[in-house]
């Protein structure tokens, strides 16, 4: 078993190095973050990094708020979840986004959406300030992503628009759709914040209180967790940050820039008797997730994906 296996690196087209993500692949990694492909180089990098992988099959995240064209320059914009509300009664609008979204991510190679975001609120990416209606609306789009055969991870735990909240609010409001959500959920990914109410010393993806005691404890979450995108924070703190999302209980460890420095760092914590056991998890988990992805549906063809999602969304009846 081999620590990188919980580690997945970005990769940029026209910025990252090819050969440098091919010696990832070889040294394990479980998968890659894509950003700033076409839909056909998407498909191609994805191929390419299972040839050279020594570990097995990769996974391939997509890593957005709204819909696929903020990580693939080709893909068409989706209406706003927003929008799906007014939608939703009599025409399933989240189903379809979402089963859209993972037939084209799935086209273009990509196994794993890092979407939908279940936070409370009035703007995009939330569907609604209310939970029960962002439950149904987010529960209705991880459907549509699943029976394309993609997985999905719903976030920001414990909900960014709760920030300023007591607990009690909080379980009232932005805990519903993580507690009803749980067990159609492929993970859960923490915010990039800090809770004052909560812990006031760590952002929520580095707060053992926020991920061990909260998410898992309290709520009894026992699926898996994936760290907040590395690269948005200090490249100086990417390693550092790493380790403390693992310690604070997160399982995965998504979009590192300097992703060789990261595994040399959970290597080093390894071969001091810690993580042991939370690698263990990571990797069966990860293993889980590949044998869903494997037990889906064929993919499509990226032009055949594209044309249904743009036909679709052109009509009158999503203006």
């Amino acid at each position: 078993m081999k620590p990188a296996r919980i580690v997945f690196p970005g990769f940029w087209f026209g910025q990252s190095d090819i050969a440098q993500a091919e010696a990832l692949a070889r040294r394990g990694v479980g998968g890659f973050c894509v950003y700033g492909a076409t839909a056909e180089q998407a498909r191609d990098f994805t191929r390419r990094m299972n040839d050279v992988s020594t570990s097995g099959q990769l996974l391939f995240c997509a890593d957005f708020q709204e819909d696929l064209s903020e990580v693939l320059v080709d893909a068409p914009s989706l209406p706003p979840n927003r929008k799906l509300v007014k939608m939703s009664r009599s025409q399933d609008a989240a189903y379809r986004k979402g089963n859209l979204l993972g037939r084209i991510a799935r086209a273009a190679g990509l196994d794993w959406l890092l979407a939908p975001v279940v936070d409370l609120g009035d703007a995009s990416p939330a569907f609604s300030p209310v939970p029960l209606t962002v439950t149904r609306l987010a529960g209705d789009m991880l459907a549509g992503i699943s029976n394309a055969g993609a997985l999905n991870c719903i976030k920001y735990f414990p909900g960014e628009s709760g920030v300023l909240k007591t607990l009690p609010q909080m379980e009232d409001a932005e805990f519903v759709p993580y507690k009803h959500l749980f067990r159609r959920a492929d993970a859960v990914m923490p915010a990039h914040m800090v809770f004052p109410n909560i812990d006031n010393d760590h952002i929520a993806t580095l707060s053992d209180k926020v991920v061990k005691d909260l998410l898992k404890k309290r709520l009894n979450y026992k699926g898996c967790v994936v760290g907040f995108p590395l690269f948005h924070g200090k490249p100086k703190q990417e390693v550092n940050n790493a380790i403390a999302m693992l310690h604070a209980g997160v399982e995965n460890i998504m979009a590192p820039r300097n992703a060789e420095a990261v595994i040399d760092a959970i290597e080093r914590e390894v071969d001091r008797g810690d993580l042991m056991d939370q690698i263990i998890h990571a990797v069966s988990n990860h293993e889980m997730l590949l044998s869903k992805v494997n037990a889906g549906p064929e993919p499509d063809e990226i032009s055949a994906a594209l044309k249904i999602a743009r036909q679709f969304f052109r009509s009158a009846e999503f203006h």
